[in-house]
């Protein structure tokens, strides 16, 4: 049997009754059960009972319900928030009721012993999983990014993430330029390629971009160049299908599902807009608004195209033979899947965005979704985020996949575990890519102020690596630790009352400060030598 908990497209009666404190003689007293809270699914309320049975009639939000998946199936999880619910004691009854059929699933009221320890979650590091050839990350923005509040919150957040390809939807109202823009100055000296559909989508894209397809309705196929990665191009997608449920748009989400995998399918043979070279990841994902039927994911990732007449015949979407992988992409924070919330509306959080892989060729090494409300302090700086973020920035999280492709070899040239694509220092074994002013040059193979000495090597010493003469001796930092064996943070090292570069032109052959040529005495010969030294450059 499959139902749609929080929709009607396929009709039920179901509520799910629970007695708070196992009471069987307080809330609205059943056979074997003191109702507390009734979820009636089919009018999408819930109901709250007193002790003596008075009725509160509430949203799900009230209660902090959460609901996976958020379309139709028959394995479903739900979720409550016990505080908000009064579930607050040691045990609970509940039993599922169906309104429709008259029938109660236990047969009897079931007794649940509660735990007031909740479980422990390890949260998922930001960061790119070892080996990580491609960072992808979608995300439904709101129409926010040409909101300044908005902007600066995803800017800390792109920054956490560093990306390589994003997928963007809800952008009918910026141009591609201004994303570019925005990109780049969030993450300086990156550069970005951007295209836009005709309709609310984006692609952003470290890497070249070759053709892209417009013309597939509320999906927006895009070619990345990767051959440096892997010696094959990416089919990049970034969807936003049809919106909400009723049976038109369901038939419309549908429609748009079957209509992409057609173009899929094509793109796997020879003839059409687009022939891939076999074995080139496919990699989809976006705001899928997925309510109602579970159909059009199914299409998705199986390659079962509902209307063949219009779009074809069915085929395995995977260049092995299968089909797709849909990703269980979790919070990075918390134990959830919900990508889109709105605690003023009517409906419960819910997975909204998806990412979906082709298996057979590309491998998942880490998977999140964003949500900083949740984020310890520690972990928002480390991160340079607010815990505000999320919500500023989107009513959506950006979900982040990181990518390699099942047996290749990323190029390391310096073998310091970073791809040469987006190693800062190609030959310098720099596997923690420091770059102190974020101009995409490692500290490690760049001399910022042409003194001689690496920018990461000045740092260690304490040294401005925008300086070339940090002591203001005459001599450049580079001079003073390769050549001469001086101090760079002095400009007498050994405390004679003599500055090094002074010393090197003349060595001092008498204990006297000043004596330049060894006489016993400072005078005017001492001057004259000193004055013969103007415009030499040590």
């Amino acid at each position: 049997v499959e139902i749609a908990l929080d929709e009607t497209i396929v009709p039920h009666g179901l509520q799910l009754w629970v007695d708070n404190d196992a009471n069987v003689n307080t809330g609205w007293l059943q056979p074997g059960i003191g109702v507390d809270v009734l979820f009636d699914f089919a009018e999408g309320e819930v109901k709250r009972y007193n002790a003596t049975g008075i009725e509160t009639v509430l949203g799900f939000n009230d209660v902090g319900f959460h609901v996976a998946p958020t379309y139709s199936g028959d394995d479903l999880e739900i979720a409550v928030d016990r505080d908000m619910a009064g579930i607050d004691g040691n045990a609970m009854r509940w039993q599922w009721v169906d309104t429709m059929h008259d029938e109660v699933l236990p047969a009897n009221p079931e007794l649940t012993p509660l735990s007031g320890t909740a479980p422990e979650y390890t949260p998922i590091p930001l960061e790119r999983a070892a080996g990580t050839q491609l960072r992808t990350m979608w995300w439904n923005v709101n129409r926010r990014m040409d909101l300044t509040g908005a902007a600066a919150a995803m800017g800390r957040m792109v920054a956490a993430i560093q990306p390589d390809v994003i997928g963007l939807s809800e952008v009918d109202d910026v141009s591609a330029p201004y994303v570019k823009s925005l990109l780049e100055s969030w993450l300086p000296g990156t550069t970005w390629n951007v295209v836009k559909d005709d309709y609310d989508l984006m692609v952003a894209s470290t890497y070249p971009l070759g053709e892209d397809y417009p013309d597939v309705y509320r999906s927006f196929p895009v070619v990345v160049d990767t051959e440096a990665l892997y010696s094959k191009p990416t089919l990049f997608t970034s969807s936003h299908l049809k919106c909400c449920g009723g049976p038109t748009n369901e038939a419309k989400r549908q429609a748009e599902a079957d209509e992409f995998m057609a173009f899929h399918r094509d793109a796997m043979q020879p003839g059409g807009d687009l022939t891939l070279p076999e074995g080139s990841p496919f990699i989809f994902g976006g705001d899928l608004n997925m309510v109602g039927l579970g159909d059009p994911i199914v299409t998705l990732q199986t390659g079962d195209i509902f209307d063949e007449a219009t779009y074809g015949e069915d085929f395995a979407p995977d260049w092995d033979g299968t089909g797709m992988l849909e990703l269980p992409i979790l919070q990075a924070d918390r134990p959830m899947d919900y990508t889109w919330r709105n605690d003023n509306s009517d409906y419960a959080p819910g997975k909204l965005d998806y990412a979906i892989v082709s298996d057979g060729v590309v491998q998942v090494l880490r998977s999140y979704g964003l949500q900083t409300q949740d984020m310890s302090g520690e972990r928002l700086g480390d991160y340079g985020l607010l815990a505000t973020d999320t919500w500023v920035a989107s009513d959506h999280l950006p979900i982040v996949v990181d990518l390699a492709l099942i047996g290749s070899q990323a190029m390391d040239s310096d073998l310091d575990g970073v791809p040469d694509a987006w190693d800062n220092c190609l030959d310098l074994n720099n596997p923690a890519q420091a770059d102190f002013n974020a101009n995409g040059v490692g500290d490690a193979c760049e001399d910022s102020d042409q003194d001689g000495l690496w920018d990461a090597e000045e740092l260690d010493m304490g040294l401005d690596p925008t300086v070339q003469d940090s002591d203001g001796d005459g001599l450049t930092d580079g001079a003073e630790v390769e050549l001469f064996g001086t101090d760079p943070l002095s400009a007498d090292s050994d405390g004679d009352g003599i500055d090094d570069a002074l010393e090197l032109l003349f060595p001092p052959t008498s204990a006297c400060p000043g004596d330049l040529n060894g006489d016993a005495s400072v005078n005017v010969q001492d001057l004259l030598l000193l004055l013969g030294t103007f415009g030499l450059v040590c």
